[in-house]
């Protein structure tokens, strides 16, 4: 009976124990350099940062700066996580330094931020390393002061060569200035002879109705269609309803993206039903025109159609009103 109450509390105890969470372990360290080979001004040293933690715990490990204490840091990998198998996970990361004068040095305090599987926070301190960084000069001669050389003794060129030289850059500087002064007087003068011959602008007082559907039916006379130009097709069609809702409504909608035109409709109170109508004649065109998309004639022949809807709905209510407008077109 004794036993079977020791093997029964033997066995609640390695359950205590296998529940209790693993606490985080930070390893510090220098790659192994040869015992007789000297830390010297210049080398390249290697630190590993590994942490040691549970699984789903997650631990963040510093971005050192380049000035990092007396040390200069060349390069930092990014932090790796590999999963040990056991219930636990190590993340680490190589930091690899190097120095530029004797002398004694230690690392700075790295803190790493760990965040246990039950959500609280834990800020861990690295190990410090010290090292021992020696000259690269070894023999005492090298320490002695020496007298500077003799300076050079360099031919100095001759007088002549300055005053060609000068007169060379007086001759270029004049050449520059006359030819920016007749550049800047030939752009000043205007061509009063060629403007009077010039026609003024043709400006189309038809309404803008009458101009968006003479325009379609100049665009469906195409047949673009049936030779498969689809892109030729359908942005004549948007480039004719930006036109008529520039003229309608007094937006840039030629200058606008299709969005822009939405909400310019939208505060310009017109009806929802006539906005989305509109809004589906340019959306289909932006597919054809920009993603690629192939439709056929039946399709190419609709977009006609809606557009011409769309211009007598924005136009008229009543329907003698759109037979007359049809007629007139």
């Amino acid at each position: 009976m004794l036993a079977l109450l020791f093997l029964g509390l033997s066995l609640f105890a390695l359950q205590v124990v296998a529940e209790t969470p693993l606490e985080a372990e930070v390893e510090f360290y220098v790659q192994s350099r040869s015992s007789d080979q000297p830390l010297t001004v210049g080398d390249q040293l290697t630190f590993h940062l590994l942490v040691t933690h549970p699984t789903g715990a997650r631990v963040a490990l510093p971005q050192v700066d380049r000035a990092w204490g007396n040390f200069r840091v060349i390069e930092q990998t990014p932090p790796e996580e590999v999963d040990n198998n056991d219930g636990s996970a190590t993340t680490s990361k190589n930091i690899i330094v190097t120095t530029f004068q004797p002398g004694y040095y230690k690392t700075p305090d790295l803190v790493i931020t760990h965040r246990k599987p039950d959500g609280t926070i834990e800020e861990l301190a690295s190990p410090v390393i010290q090292l021992n960084v020696s000259s690269v000069i070894t023999d005492s001669e090298d320490d002695e002061l020496r007298d500077l050389k003799n300076q050079a003794n360099l031919a100095v060129p001759s007088i002549w060569l300055w005053v060609l030289g000068g007169v060379a850059l007086v001759i270029i500087l004049i050449t520059l200035i006359i030819g920016a002064r007749w550049w800047l007087a030939r752009r000043q003068r205007k061509p009063v002879i060629i403007e009077e011959l010039l026609p003024p602008p043709v400006i189309d007082s038809r309404p803008p109705e009458v101009i968006a559907l003479a325009e379609l039916q100049r665009i469906e006379a195409m047949h673009l269609p049936i030779q498969q130009q689809w892109k030729e097709h359908y942005s004549l069609v948007s480039a004719c309803m930006r036109q008529y809702l520039e003229n309608r409504y007094k937006i840039t909608a030629l200058e606008q993206t299709t969005t822009e035109i939405n909400h310019a409709l939208r505060k310009n109170s017109l009806p929802i039903g006539h906005v989305s109508n509109l809004m589906g004649i340019l959306h289909e065109s932006d597919l054809v025109k920009f993603a690629r998309y192939a439709p056929n004639e039946e399709l190419a022949a609709e977009l006609i159609k809606k557009a011409r809807e769309g211009v007598i709905l924005t136009t008229v209510a009543k329907k003698e009103d759109v037979v007359m407008l049809e007629k007139s077109v």
